[in-house]
């Protein structure tokens, strides 16, 4: 299992800041989500933790290394499924298998896919549809047992659900929590991207609330053990509201701050010209 530190994290694409002055220290196990509204840079501190992106040495450490390349320690599950479309479904899952476990035969690797299968709810037979054939559903399910098979300490989730309709999400959000909850102290850490108040609170254990662009970390939120939402209780548990409330709070105040920082300069640019 790997902590993840983010010391003094800056980047920037093409000179223009796209995160300033990150702090988080995350332990191993933890369910963190990565909340905030579009563009604020969630997915870019994603990419850096994935190795997609490179951040400066020291800024950055997952298990107290720095990360210099992608891994397949750090699983990454993103919104548009990642599946290879010429292979099956069920060979999407073997892929990453061959590559994770170099001498595994391929009779074990099977068996793996299809228990994997059987945890997200998918009988043998969707093993050999093409990744076209599926719903958008069943293909995240797919990706999900992907990431999972390969039994990464880390798993990267970058909004998996963001194009999925109110059920299906639902579902894969509980499939998520049972998986991970499932491993017990083997528990993976995981960071989720998500711009849903609501998703955060029902999945995370650690709530990380960024804020616009350079992004900075404008509020955290750690769920003592026993205190976490749950979906029955979610709009019904005082504390739970009064949280949401919070975070919406805090969201809308960050906004209108960033609209009114961007008039000023625009009324500041009319003024010199």
């Amino acid at each position: 299992m790997f902590d993840v530190s983010l010391r003094h994290l800056r980047f920037a694409y093409d000179k223009e800041l796209v995160l300033g002055d990150i702090n988080l220290e995350t332990r191993a196990g933890d369910f963190v989500c990565l909340l905030g509204q579009s563009g604020c840079g969630k997915s870019t501190l994603l990419r850096l933790i994935a190795g997609l992106e490179r951040s400066d040495p020291g800024q950055l450490l997952v298990g107290g290394k720095p990360v210099e390349r992608p891994s397949l320690d750090r699983a990454m599950i993103f919104q548009d499924y990642g599946l290879f479309p010429w292979m099956s479904a069920g060979d999407n899952i073997d892929i990453a298998l061959r590559q994770k476990f170099k001498g595994m035969e391929k009779a074990e690797r099977r068996k793996i896919t299809l228990e994997w299968m059987k945890n997200i709810e998918l009988d043998e037979g969707f093993y050999d549809k093409l990744p076209l054939e599926l719903s958008g559903g069943q293909r995240q399910r797919f990706a999900i047992a992907r990431a999972f098979a390969i039994d990464p300490p880390l798993l990267l989730m970058d909004e998996p659900f963001g194009a999925l309709d109110a059920v299906t999400k639902s579902l894969l959000q509980d499939t998520v929590l049972e998986l991970w909850q499932k491993v017990g102290e083997r528990r993976k850490t995981v960071f989720f991207v998500t711009h849903s108040v609501d998703e955060a609170l029902i999945l995370g254990t650690h709530i990380v609330l960024m804020g616009q662009s350079p992004s900075r970390i404008i509020h955290t939120h750690a769920f003592a053990p026993g205190e976490k939402p749950h979906r029955d209780t979610m709009y019904s548990d005082p504390k739970v509201m009064e949280l949401r409330n919070h975070l919406i709070r805090l969201i809308e105040e960050d906004i209108q701050q960033k609209v009114k920082s961007q008039k000023l300069g625009a009324a500041g640019g009319a003024g010199k010209a």
